[in-house]
């Protein structure tokens, strides 16, 4: 089993994520018509919801082997001119902002 099984999950769902929205945002324009775009990567969002909060583990004890493993998550893009650390890091911080929003909504309702 991979040491970054929860990373991966979670720079796969911001990775779809961001791309869904560029694609729905072609037009120049987002409407219901862009809806069906997002299913496939809702269906992430639990997985990597599920994991978020072992990132840091899992970033902390990281090897080479791991760290291709997150840059072959991010070749699936097919990008003329990947940056894999900069696109990894930065799809990382949104998850973890997604996270502490959460729980912070979570906790504002209590």
């Amino acid at each position: 089993m991979s040491n970054v099984k929860e990373t991966k999950e979670c720079l796969e769902f911001v990775l779809r994520f961001a791309e869904a929205t560029d694609r729905a945002l072609q037009d120049g324009k987002f409407s219901f018509l862009d809806l069906p775009t997002f299913m496939p990567v809702m269906m992430l969002f639990n997985d990597a919801l599920d994991g978020a909060k072992q990132i840091g583990t899992e970033m902390a004890s990281m090897g080479e082997a791991e760290k291709a493993e997150l840059h072959a998550v991010i070749e699936t893009l097919n990008l003329k001119n990947p940056k894999h650390d900069e696109i990894a890091e930065e799809s990382l911080k949104v998850m973890a902002s997604v996270v502490k929003l959460i729980g912070m909504i979570r906790e504002a309702k209590k």
